[in-house]
């Protein structure tokens, strides 16, 4: 049986039947995208092939496992935070920014309204008495902010609120 015969050439003629110049042949040859046969030439369909793959090969080559692994991680987190949603564990942004300017609107209401509400309770009493009522006053209302209740958040909070309206 007849070996076969490779057809070989030097960079000159690769770069011939590349349509690049002999000088882009050999920085290619030295970034070892192509490979040189140690005799110095090339074999032809080899490197051909080989420029090709590094002509035609995109930076957006997709791994496909990897694009399935980023996937299913993604669906994961999604359910992890419907099911915290569901816990009320966490919450919307839009949401809390809902309940907090509907209690600090009531706070600033209430605080406010202080000066009228105490003025006839701390007439003509002593600056102890008056400090203390009002330091009560305003911690009873502050207190009112820190009752955190994940229900605030629920649907059914906003509808009665929405109906309270």
């Amino acid at each position: 049986m007849a070996k076969k015969i490779v057809p070989r050439g030097s960079g000159a003629e690769l770069a011939r039947l590349l349509g690049i110049t002999d000088r882009r042949v050999r920085q290619l040859a030295d970034e070892e995208i192509l490979t040189r046969e140690p005799e110095g030439d090339y074999l032809l369909p080899e490197v051909i092939a080989e420029y090709y793959a590094y002509k035609y090969k995109t930076d957006e080559s997709v791994d496909l496992m990897k694009e399935k692994a980023l996937h299913e991680k993604a669906k994961r987190e999604l359910a992890e935070l419907e099911l915290a949603k569901r816990r009320n564990e966490v919450h919307d942004a839009e949401d809390v920014q809902i309940v907090m300017v509907d209690m600090l609107t009531k706070l600033r209401s209430q605080l406010l309204g202080l000066p009228t509400k105490m003025a006839k309770l701390l007439a003509e009493r002593d600056a102890s008495y008056i400090d203390a009522a009002l330091t009560q006053e305003i911690e009873e209302r502050l207190k009112e902010l820190s009752d955190y209740s994940p229900t605030m958040f629920s649907e059914e909070a906003f509808g009665n609120e929405e109906e309270n309206r």
